[in-house]
């Protein structure tokens, strides 16, 4: 993140879904798009800065495995490119050309990116700091251990200085150059000085152990060096007395940020895993914080030099979905986030952040923190609140409970199902068996992954499945595709308040022979009801991912006299391909009507992005259909499986809740018949 003497912000980031990987904002609105970052294979950075007359842009280009082609425009096949992107500022989404410059075929802009580093594919190259004046640009090149100067006017070379690890960077208002050296988290880091004309070290320098971690750096308009930290502390550290021996003279922010207090509660300077921090003239400080375990997360915020807000802006929602407190209708809760609707305020000023419920200290096993996750089901059970947690294709079930007296917000990891052995980097988690599914309970209540806690299925994988559900008494159901459907009997609550299930306790159901696969399913325990969607011979799913467009719903599921009470197809265009295609993602049910959300549009059905079709729950009847207003604006595909959730409410009228992939949001349909 860039900030100008004028309060104006420039933030970049390495992949932003729409193409907004380098924003632009100012006085807590949007106020550009430096554009041409994202696709043809452009890719965003980690560090962006400005002068008068350019805006330059750390940038990677590669091929998209070698299909596209050009030396002029982008590197060979089996190469990246990490390099500087030069653009006029007053027009940051037009080119500012240079004899040499690469770009020009496909959506590229003309001779404007300047190659830093060439390598292999998969190789990290990335460009960490920047700083420009009117005479230079500084680069952080760790690749290279170097600091690159560079003319910004004919963009060739003027030196290169060697400095292991360089990092973030900022200039004092004496012309020195201060660099963080940052290490890692659990490592020792340092800020350096450096004189702009030779790049020799000065006696200054900061050293920063353990448990902080410094993530950015920026000289304020009082001349005191920021340091955002994201180590326990949460703060933005304050050193005052740059031209001699630096020395710390205070913090900016709750000492432990978010989960001060309240754990997890969301308020003022309460910085959540804050990576960058800026100041402007006015004394203004501005933090962007990155509290995320995959997708969103970024809270960009300014303040007054004594902490007062100035305002703030949101990007919490990346492919994930939320669902409603079975308890409350105005509490709302997502992978990591909780939110609280009132229905008497007008749209888009209906809901407000409350708290982030993962605990990166305290729980550093939370599977959120591990593997990738996605949506989420609410639950009661014995007035008790539970939080399940899937992923993008239905793989992994993850579960949480709720202590507010001890954990305020936050969602203490309490159980895992996992279909066949875990493979990640870290080997996480440890003492998982060495194969086949298992169940994982957190039975000493720690919230950490300890031996003696997994159970295994003999050592069996799980046959192939996608289809979830948790009932209201908290049993869980799996849908195979072909193999059946199992429903994981809830065994009740442990001493520690977790919720209990285990192979022993498990009931299987054939496929009914109305589906050739079955890949989504919703079962209500009062009334014995089943209602599973998937695909016949006759109707499949277009792509991979979606549910296919048959949806059956069964009466007296559990009983020998089960029956089929109706079959659909609902509406979808064969031959359609890729993402987009127009088809059933999946399905939810509420009172009287089934909520049924689709992956794209199509001109010849007349769908268009962010269709929902509705069906009569009794009869399978149609009823009409959602689709977004213009007010709205453009919204994306639906990228996960469990992309729809949708309640009736105590006055008869219904939230439908959909995921939109593209611009990051979830959308929220309010519907009253009439």
């Amino acid at each position: 993140m860039f900030v100008t003497p004028d309060g104006t912000v420039y933030a970049n980031v390495e992949w932003d879904e729409a193409g907004r990987n380098v924003g632009i904002y100012k006085d807590g609105d949007v106020i550009g798009n430096a554009g041409h970052t994202h696709g043809w294979g452009n890719m965003g950075g980690r560090a962006v800065g400005a002068n008068s007359q350019y805006l330059f842009i750390a940038m990677s280009v590669g091929n998209e495995g070698g299909n596209l082609k050009d030396p002029n425009t982008w590197p060979p096949k089996g190469s990246n490119w990490f390099g500087l992107s030069r653009r006029l500022r007053i027009i940051p989404e037009k080119p500012a050309p240079f004899p040499g410059g690469k770009g020009g075929k496909g959506d590229t802009l003309k001779e404007s990116f300047l190659v830093i580093n060439e390598v292999p594919e998969k190789t990290n190259a990335q460009l960490t700091g920047l700083w420009v004046d009117e005479q230079r640009v500084y680069v952080s090149n760790p690749w290279k251990n170097q600091i690159e100067v560079i003319d910004p006017q004919n963009m060739q070379w003027v030196a290169r200085w060697p400095l292991e690890n360089p990092g973030p960077m900022c200039m004092d208002a004496k012309g020195k150059l201060w660099v963080l050296i940052e290490n890692g988290e659990g490592q020792k880091s340092r800020v350096v000085c450096l004189s702009t004309n030779s790049g020799q070290l000065f006696p200054q320098k900061i050293e920063l152990h353990p448990p902080v971690w410094p993530r950015s750096i920026s000289v304020d308009a009082r001349g005191r060096l920021l340091v955002a930290d994201c180590g326990p502390a949460q703060q933005i550290l304050i050193y005052d007395n740059l031209d001699r021996q630096p020395e710390l003279a205070g913090a900016f922010g709750a000492r432990g940020g978010i989960f001060s207090g309240t754990p997890g509660r969301f308020g003022d300077m309460r910085f959540n895993h804050p990576v960058c921090v800026g100041s402007d003239r006015f004394g203004n400080i501005y933090v962007a914080s990155d509290g995320q375990s995959g997708g969103g997360g970024t809270v960009l915020e300014s303040y007054t030099s004594s902490g007062k807000l100035n305002w703030r802006l949101f990007g919490l929602e990346f492919v994930d979905m939320g669902d409603l407190d079975p308890a409350s209708e105005s509490n709302f809760y997502t992978k990591e986030e909780h939110f609280r609707l009132d229905y008497k305020s007008p749209p888009g000023r209906d809901w407000q952040y409350i708290g982030y419920t993962v605990n990166r200290f305290k729980y550093p096993d939370d599977p959120r923190l591990n593997i990738w996750s996605a949506g989420a089901w609410v639950r009661r059970f014995q007035g008790q609140l539970f939080l399940f947690v899937n992923d993008m294709n239905g793989q992994n079930l993850q579960v949480y409970r709720f202590a507010p007296e001890t954990d305020g917000e936050i969602a203490i990891p309490s159980g895992l199902y996992a279909g066949k052995r875990l493979k990640t980097k870290t080997e996480w988690p440890k003492g998982q068996p060495e194969k086949g599914e298992w169940i994982w309970r957190d039975a000493n209540g720690n919230g950490a992954f300890d031996a003696g806690e997994f159970l295994s299925n003999d050592g069996k994988d799980a046959p192939a499945y996608q289809g979830w559900w948790v009932d209201d008494e908290c049993n869980i159901w799996q849908a195979a595709e072909t193999a059946g459907i199992r429903m994981f009997r809830c065994q009740g609550l442990d001493a520690k308040g977790n919720l209990s299930w285990d192979f022993s306790h498990v009931t299987s159901f054939p496929r009914p022979t109305q589906l050739a696969r079955i890949k989504r399913l919703r079962y209500y325990t009062k009334t014995d009801v089943m209602y599973l969607g998937g695909t016949t011979g006759e109707h499949a799913n277009q792509h991979w991912k979606p549910m296919g467009p048959v949806i059956c719903r069964f009466d007296n599921w559990s009983k020998p006299e089960r029956k089929l009470r109706w079959q659909i197809v609902a509406p979808y265009e064969k031959g359609s391909r890729g993402h987009s295609s127009c088809e059933p993602m999946g399905f939810d049910v509420a009172g009287d009507f089934v909520f049924v959300p689709y992956t794209g549009a199509s001109k010849s059905m007349g769908f268009s992005t962010g269709h929902i079709e509705v069906f009569r729950a009794s009869d399978g009847g149609s009823v009409g259909h959602f689709e977004p207003p213009p007010e709205i604006g453009e919204i994306g595909l639906q990228d996960i499986r469990e992309c729809l959730r949708a309640h009736k409410r105590a006055d008869g009228s219904y939230v439908i809740f959909l995921e939109e992939d593209w611009k990051a949001k979830l959308l929220m349909y309010r519907w009253k018949q009439q």
